[in-house]
């Protein structure tokens, strides 16, 4: 009975300390505010991502892969987070990522000859900037609700081989 009590009691301290935000959130004193990965999902829920997404938390870019011809126009991303933040806008349901899509030109060694991308591709097209104006955008807000960083989505498809 003890332990129930200064649970509760515990708990009550915890959201005094921490109010809720408007979406049901505790706004908390992190403040932390990063994109840790994101992934693409097809109307099959399955993965359209080839290899490891890129996210260059300095630029605020986050660079994915696809094959050569994959439909971007009714994906689900998925984007994780540092604990305590959130995502501006929500994602509630299909996106169309076409829009996010750049032409790039490769160099050898971009691609593995199994047509996964190396780690350097991401790096290089981040440094190389001139982004769509069309990708998408994600604001990261952070526990605190104070700091707010914008990535900019960015999908290179793979080049048929």
């Amino acid at each position: 009975m003890f332990l129930l009590l200064a649970s509760v009691f515990g708990s009550m301290i915890s959201c005094e300390k921490f109010p809720v935000d408007e979406d049901g959130l505790l706004i908390t004193d992190r403040g932390e505010c990063y994109i840790s990965s994101f992934n693409l999902l097809d109307s099959d829920y399955q993965n359209t991502l080839l290899g490891t997404v890129y996210v260059d938390t300095t630029a605020q870019v986050a660079v994915g892969y696809v094959r050569y011809g994959t439909d971007l126009s009714h994906v689900k991303p998925q984007i994780n987070l540092c604990e305590d933040a959130k995502l501006d806008p929500k994602i509630t349901g299909w996106t169309n990522f076409n829009g996010s899509k750049m032409s790039f030109e490769y160099i050898d060694g971009d691609w593995t000859s199994a047509g996964i991308p190396n780690a350097q591709l991401g790096q290089r097209v981040v440094e190389t900037g001139g982004f769509p104006s069309s990708a998408l955008k994600y604001t990261v807000i952070a526990g605190n609700r104070v700091i707010k960083k914008t990535y900019t989505f960015i999908i290179l498809e793979r080049p048929l081989q």
